[in-house]
């Protein structure tokens, strides 16, 4: 007879939650690695919008989960559409996305990398961020009042 205890599998909820830090985790490494840049080009930094973050997650889980990646969802059309739904009030805004990096420092790295990107990074005009992750989808989101 075996007297060793057996380990109990971790539950899904355990899991999940495990998994929903990562993303938060790596969601804040982004902004903090995008102030980091922003000051080193003399900018402010961006401050962390709430509902923009959660519209940034949704946009990441929307790519994995329709399996596209483009800046217009099948779902909720254009950045500036889903921002719209979301009640976001902006006088600027933009989006980078990104797919496949294993961490908040090469996805930054790719982004200022990609003069497109950079430049959305060190626009002086956005003064707010919301950065989603899920599942190797990468969506920052943008915007000045």
């Amino acid at each position: 007879m075996d007297h060793r205890a057996k380990a109990a599998a971790p539950s899904k909820t355990a899991i999940a939650a495990v998994y929903a830090k990562i993303q938060t985790e790596r969601a804040s490494e982004v902004v903090k690695l995008v102030n980091k840049e922003r000051k080193a080009a003399g900018l402010k930094p961006l401050a962390v919008h709430t509902n923009l973050s959660k519209m940034a997650k949704i946009k990441a889980m929307d790519l994995f989960n329709n399996d596209y990646f483009d800046h217009t969802s099948p779902v909720y059309g254009s950045p500036f559409d889903m921002m719209d739904t979301f009640n976001i009030t902006y006088r600027y805004a933009g989006e980078n996305i990104a797919m496949g990096q294993t961490s908040a420092k090469e996805v930054v790295r790719d982004w200022m990398n990609s003069p497109g990107h950079k430049a959305n990074i060190l626009n002086a005009h956005y003064k707010m961020i919301g950065v989603g992750y899920y599942n190797g989808y990468w969506v920052q989101e943008f915007i000045g009042k």
